[in-house]
């Protein structure tokens, strides 16, 4: 049995902004993390927002994905994964579709709560925000939850010079880890994960930093071969007549 993911992208900024190349890099990045016996495919939504930085952001990503997760189960994919750190419309979705949906950040947490006592989020920009913890709460993982910090650095600033943004990096990972008191560390952007970073990074810091893509992938595949998905009663399936999502 080969297990089929669907890694959903949140936003439409990968067509109109980073363009096809970057979109074939990240899917060589998924067929170079996926386990053997699996396959990942990208899926891009038709409309949305260029970028998710805001809660009216992320509210605008679902209409598009929900559409996506709904496709992906009519096209035969055994999982979708939700392809954004906070995880937009990931509980929507998993009450349209009987096979499993993953987010992206509740994979990452889930996994650093498995490896260590405290764990830090490093995030682009500020990284800071009265939103910061509400995932972590949500998840059940908020005793785990350190802090999360901003590294002050855009993709592009990541892109135009790796060394420089690395030490930027690993840097505020090694606050987390002395002053915050974390002894695992997340990733906690997709655009950041894809440049595949994490080793060079973990060596530095002294701690475990934890890439969300691989992480989200190799749940998925444990979900399907397990036989599981969510809960229905927790997700129960909407009225008919309230469902548009085609």
């Amino acid at each position: 049995m080969t297990v089929r993911i669907r890694y959903q992208f949140a936003t439409a900024k990968h067509l109109s902004e980073v363009g096809m190349a970057e979109i074939e890099r990240r899917q060589a990045k998924l067929d170079e993390w996926v386990g053997p016996g699996a396959t990942a495919q990208i899926g891009l939504p038709d409309s949305g927002p260029a970028s998710v930085e805001s809660r009216t952001d992320a509210a605008l990503t679902v209409p598009a994905l929900l559409r996506g997760v709904v496709q992906a189960e009519k096209d035969g994919y055994d999982a979708v994964i939700v392809s954004c750190f906070s995880d937009p419309g990931m509980e929507a979705a998993r009450e349209l579709v009987s096979i499993p949906v993953l987010g992206s950040g509740i994979c990452a947490m889930h996994v650093a709560a498995l490896l260590g006592g405290r764990f830090s989020i490093m995030s682009p920009g500020k990284g800071s925000g009265s939103k910061a913890d509400e995932n972590p709460r949500k998840y059940g993982v908020v005793e785990s939850y350190a802090s999360t910090r901003g590294v002050g650095l855009s993709v592009m600033d990541l892109a135009k010079d790796r060394d420089a943004a690395i030490s930027s990096i690993a840097a505020v990972g090694r606050l987390a880890v002395e002053e915050d008191g974390a002894d695992t560390l997340i990733l906690g952007c997709m655009s950041m994960a894809f440049h595949d970073i994490t080793a060079e990074l973990s060596e530095r810091i002294g701690a475990p930093v934890i890439n969300p893509v691989p992480a989200s992938l190799g749940l998925a595949e444990s979900l399907v071969r397990s036989g599981l998905s969510q809960s229905r009663i927790a997700y129960p399936t909407p009225p008919t007549d309230n469902l548009n999502v085609s």
